[in-house]
């Protein structure tokens, strides 16, 4: 019973076999842990730069779609993508990355200018690598911006960042040919060119109507004022006898020219228009 008693229990050698044999278990579940963990780490920052870069290609590639024009310069790299647009209260939308690259935004400004509105594209989770977009011009009224985006997990940990990149380039009709009726979808709502950026020549093969005011290189005057009436075969008509030309004279003196009632042509001193 003696012996039997004294050989009880664990000796020391078992004792440190059993206690290098768990700490090398220990080290190898740590490491599996970490591994784990740091993957998840990374997987996660992977997920939410890859979320962030397609949320701004989509948004982009809609907008330049749906827009009426694409105002940047031709071949011009910028930070900023101009966008006209057919909505009144999105006339100009701009897509651009600010001056610290801390996010892409939106910017949306009502046709008078006075209204806008700015959202941010990304959050405070990613960084601005590089935001940069050129208009192209293509022969028959195409347009194509190319569109490099690169965002960076915001973070200090080395095993977290992480940069995603997308490249595109975005077609759409500018202008060009058609072959139905150009059309506004709402009446006396949108202009054709404007102050500040007027088109060149027109040229027009039928008729052309104009319901308001008329300026040629002065303030508009209502139609109606003028007495027009009729273009026939190439000839000019007034609605009344008391309508008629206003010329000026070498020496700067205004005449009115009219007709008598035998077909002669009369004269009378006029203000100058």
């Amino acid at each position: 019973m003696e012996r039997d008693n004294r050989r009880s229990g664990f000796t020391l050698i078992e004792v440190l076999i059993y206690a290098v044999i768990f700490s090398i278990s220990a080290v190898f579940l740590v490491n599996i842990l970490t591994s784990v963990t740091q993957t998840e780490v990374r997987q996660n920052s992977m997920n939410n730069v890859t979320q962030q870069v397609s949320f701004v290609a989509n948004a982009i590639q809609r907008l330049v779609r749906q827009s009426s024009l694409i105002q940047n310069p031709s071949g011009v790299a910028s930070t900023t993508l101009s966008l006209r647009m057919s909505s009144s209260t999105q006339d100009q939308t701009l897509i651009y990355v600010d001056a610290s690259s801390t996010a892409v935004y939106l910017k949306t400004i009502d046709a008078s200018g006075t209204a806008s509105t700015t959202v941010a594209l990304t959050d405070d989770t990613v960084t601005v690598g590089n935001f940069s977009v050129t208009k192209y011009e293509v022969a028959g009224g195409t347009a194509v911006v190319q569109v490099d985006l690169t965002l960076n997990y915001n973070t200090n940990v080395a095993r977290a960042k992480v940069a995603r990149s997308w490249h595109g380039a975005i077609s759409r009709i500018s202008a060009a040919t058609f072959d139905s009726s150009l059309v506004p979808n709402a009446a006396g709502t949108f202009d054709l060119g404007g102050s500040s950026a007027a088109w060149n020549n027109g040229f027009f093969a039928g008729n052309v109507n104009i319901t308001g005011k008329l300026g040629v290189g002065t303030t508009p005057t209502d139609l109606t004022a003028t007495g027009v009436k009729t273009k026939v075969a190439g000839d000019l008509g007034f609605a009344t006898s008391s309508n008629g030309l206003i010329l000026v004279s070498p020496g700067g003196a205004c005449f009115h020219v009219g007709i008598n009632n035998s077909g002669n042509i009369t004269t009378s001193t006029a203000t100058c228009p």
